[in-house]
């Protein structure tokens, strides 16, 4: 599952397509069931985004960022399966909604596209944390910010719905809030960690 540098430049630049309401950023994903699996792996893609988002927790917990991000073994665990649970519940509830649907057939394509505009997600949203930890906005200032950039990613996922699936626009919209909600359990039920 290892991607290559065109694959990720290639995927990248379709995310950001579709992001622009450019619906032939499509053709810049391999929708094979190779292309699909790898496209999970672009998770690796989030790692700096990771390391801020624990940066920014202990800030948020009082603890020392001298001390080290790795130092509270609780955070980290939260982290890495809020991350996990990030990449796997929308796409595995999205099974179930497509066959529903009659649109089984646009699954993988939709998936990849999906899997890549989340690593242009994590990469927008770290910027209000990146901000918060280096001192250069107050967390209510980041959380302004954070709350724009949400704007800007339940757009891009709502345009990348109609286009991948070929739905209506009301039906994109259903799906972005299945997403967010779905979103939302997965960081809700790790706070209770």
């Amino acid at each position: 599952m290892i991607l290559s540098a065109d694959e990720i430049g290639r995927s990248l630049a379709g995310s950001y397509r579709l992001m622009s309401r450019d619906a032939t950023g499509m053709k810049a994903f391999e929708v094979s069931i190779a292309g699909f699996w790898r496209s999970f792996a672009a998770m690796l893609l989030t790692a700096p985004a990771f390391v801020i988002a624990l940066a920014e927790d202990r800030l948020r917990a009082g603890l020392p960022l001298e001390a080290g991000l790795f130092a509270d073994g609780g955070i980290v665990a939260t982290h890495i399966l809020a991350l996990m649970g990030g990449w796997l519940v929308f796409p595995l509830a999205m099974i179930a909604i497509v066959r529903r649907l009659g649109l089984g057939h646009r699954y993988i394509g939709y998936i990849v596209a999906w899997n890549w505009s989340v690593v242009l997600a994590t990469m927008m949203l770290s910027v209000p944390q990146a901000l918060h930890v280096l001192g250069l906005a107050t967390g209510s200032l980041a959380v302004v910010y954070a709350t724009a950039f949400t704007v800007i990613v339940a757009h891009h996922r709502w345009f990348l719905a109609k286009a991948a699936l070929g739905i209506s626009g009301g039906l994109a919209g259903l799906l972005v809030v299945v997403d967010l909600g779905l979103s939302g359990v997965v960081g809700l039920s790790l706070s209770y960690l």
